[in-house]
């Protein structure tokens, strides 16, 4: 199977994430900043080739990459599998407030967020065979795609930092 190379980068800053709240699956509203982060972000890739532009279904993740889209008259491709991490219970909470060693009932666990990102690498793969490929998502969901990729635990995805905002990662797989 080609390779593919994955431009891994994370959405414009939300107001949710100016208040340190767990947005999850929520779909997050990207702030003044943030829009011109994506703004930002778009020039950044402007002498940038890509084959295609992936984005999470949530709207933070998507208008980040529909600016990018835009401004290199392409499509963006929607998928629920670069969702961000679940938080069950902890959704609209406070980061701070997590428990890592005891993440409770109804909050993806980093085994199955391994899974997902997983699951998500071998969807570009099979579907983008040897394509550059976009593809914008979330702090802690990327940080999982990355660990994965590395061969690592699931639980040494917590060593990692959390991207910062429209920060790229370049990955071959």
């Amino acid at each position: 199977m080609k390779k593919i190379t994955l431009l891994l980068t994370r959405h414009g800053e939300t107001i949710e994430n100016k208040k340190n709240i767990l947005q999850g699956q929520l779909p997050g509203t990207l702030s003044e900043l943030g829009i011109q982060q994506a703004k930002e972000l778009s020039e950044k890739l402007s002498d940038v080739p890509l084959d295609v532009i992936v984005s999470s279904d949530l709207s933070r993740s998507y208008k980040t990459a529909e600016l990018v889209a835009k401004s290199k008259n392409m499509e963006v491709h929607p998928t629920p599998l670069l969702r961000e991490m679940h938080w069950g219970e902890y959704t609209g909470d406070s980061f701070n407030k997590v428990d890592w060693s005891h993440l409770p009932f109804g909050v993806e666990s980093l085994e199955e967020l391994d899974m997902r990102a997983g699951e998500f690498v071998n969807y570009l793969r099979v579907k983008y065979p040897g394509k550059r490929i976009l593809a914008v998502g979330h702090g802690a969901f990327n940080r999982a795609v990355i660990n994965h990729l590395e061969g690592r635990k699931p639980v040494e995805m917590l060593e990692k930092p959390i991207m910062g905002n429209i920060e790229i990662v370049e990955l071959i797989c």
